[in-house]
């Protein structure tokens, strides 16, 4: 492997490096999002706006060359995403959406040097893991804006999944064991967290990247009181582990991330072992977890398994089922249309044949167009599409003859909510409409047809397919009796 002081440099242009879709800072939810979409979110959450003001005040410093790799033919920057973010939305403002898109072309006109900003220095590291030392040195409280303490775990739980050992941890990333075990630590209780089935605004408010809703959690769960009350202790393999069951332990769980999530309790209020004892004293009796013979782990948690481990006779695990090998074609075999309509038959026949590694480009644009037609189709078959151009026409909104897949997909999403079970019609939702939570969506879809710079990946497809996957066995599978006109 090449030293660090052979490693290349180079003048690259802006628009020939890419985003880099692993950025720790998108965080585990949000990893494979559009280019467009992680400029957004490093706008909206990490300070890219900031970024982009002091390029215009100071101009861009050439001795911070960004650091990247190349990857499937492509300049990946792994290192100065946020720089990378605030080039190229102040060279196009309209990648970003809402406030910010007006914020950065303001900003742009008052660049001094317009050319200043079309090449910029690059360091070219010989692959992805090479770069871990530094990336891990420059997040390891230096002046870089650091990560959120979930991104930092996910960080390092990656590289022990890529192959370090503890030991190599340490001595090349300069992680100790007790950062280890922490990570592990804000993984599960993170993970447990999301995996629970509370409302709409405290699942909103879990997902937030910069909610800090997790710190105060953790200050629980570092407290000698909130592991008496919570039945848990620290685990080196786990994170933690419960001394209870996990039926009394969520229990208290749901309550206190509730009552943090919605401000009931805050960092200050749960600030001291004193007032995290306090808080619990405050509950009745019943509400906090009770001891009994059990135990368990995140995975029970997050998996929604029986958990409980007590001691007595092992029962023969069941033997284990033979699953089907998953589908690496667009659409799967076992995906067949009821629906008696020739072209979507034929779409889904060659849908069925394109392997997603293989042929992505081909494979997103058709599967855009077999949705299109596929809604088209069951509206008219329906009687909704005649409703939504008399609609449509009566606002003078009607441009084109027929009604646009925007202007489709309020009836779309309404349908789903009603006709389908509240897990799959949400996971609709996020696929058919914008959705800035969603990391894969129709808007997506749609910059593959109208942006060359942005190419789907075996992912993206994979992930819009099992998302729609429910709407169009709805569409095209038997129509309901309520459904028909």
């Amino acid at each position: 492997m090449a030293r660090k002081d052979e490693w290349k440099s180079k003048q690259l242009a802006v628009a020939s490096l890419h985003l880099d879709a692993r950025n720790p800072r998108l965080g585990r939810e949000t990893s494979n999002r559009a280019p467009r979409d992680i400029i957004q979110y490093l706008f909206e959450h990490d300070k890219a706006l900031e970024v982009a003001q002091s390029i215009v005040t100071l101009g861009y410093f050439p001795n911070e060359p960004l650091l990247v790799i190349e990857e499937k033919g492509q300049y990946v920057v792994v290192e100065g995403n946020r720089r990378l973010a605030a080039l190229k939305a102040l060279r196009e403002p309209g990648l970003l959406d809402g406030a910010y898109s007006a914020k950065v072309a303001r900003l742009s006109k008052k660049v001094r040097d317009p050319e200043s900003l079309k090449r910029v220095p690059v360091i070219i590291a010989p692959s992805r893991k090479a770069t871990d030392q530094q990336i891990a040195g420059r997040h390891r409280g230096s002046p870089v804006l650091a990560w959120v303490k979930e991104n930092r775990a996910s960080f390092i739980l990656d590289k022990l999944s890529e192959g370090y050992t503890n030991d190599a941890l340490r001595d090349e990333l300069g992680f100790t064991l007790k950062d280890i075990q922490e990570a592990r630590q804000t993984r599960a209780i993170a993970d447990m967290a999301r995996s629970l089935k509370l409302s709409d605004e405290v699942q909103a408010k879990l997902n937030n990247p910069r909610g800090n809703i997790f710190s105060t959690i953790e200050r629980v769960f570092d407290s000698s009181s909130g592991q008496k009350h919570l039945r848990v202790e620290r685990s080196a393999e786990f994170g933690i582990q419960g001394t209870t069951t996990k039926k009394e332990f969520l229990k208290g769980f749901e309550r206190l991330v509730s009552d943090i999530a919605l401000k009931k309790q805050s960092s200050r209020s749960l600030n001291k072992n004193d007032d995290i004892e306090a808080y619990f004293k405050s509950w009745k009796p019943s509400e906090r977890p009770a001891k009994k013979r059990g135990s368990f782990v995140p995975d029970d948690v997050i998996k929604n398994t029986t958990g409980t481990r007590t001691s007595g006779t092992k029962k023969k695990p069941p033997a284990k089922k033979r699953t089907a090998k998953a589908s690496n074609t667009v659409i799967p075999k076992s995906f067949v249309i009821r629906d008696q309509n020739d072209r979507l038959i034929d779409i889904r026949s060659e849908l069925v044949k394109l392997k997603r590694e293989d042929y992505p480009n081909a494979g997103a644009t058709l599967l855009r167009v077999f949705l299109e037609l596929s809604i088209v189709h069951f509206l008219e078959k329906i009687g909704e599409m005649d409703k939504l151009v008399k609609t449509l026409k009566a606002k003078n909104a009607l441009q084109f003859g027929t009604p646009t897949m925007r202007q489709m997909m309020p009836v779309v999403v309404r349908i789903a909510k009603k006709h389908l079970p509240d897990s799959q019609s949400k996971s609709v939702q996020k696929a058919v409409r914008y959705d800035k939570a969603a990391p894969f969506s129709i808007s997506d879809m749609h910059s593959f047809v109208h942006q060359s710079s942005e190419l789907p990946s075996e992912r993206d497809i994979r992930q819009f397919w099992m998302r729609t996957e429910p709407l169009f066995k709805l569409m095209l599978d038997e129509t309901p009796e309520d459904l028909l006109k």
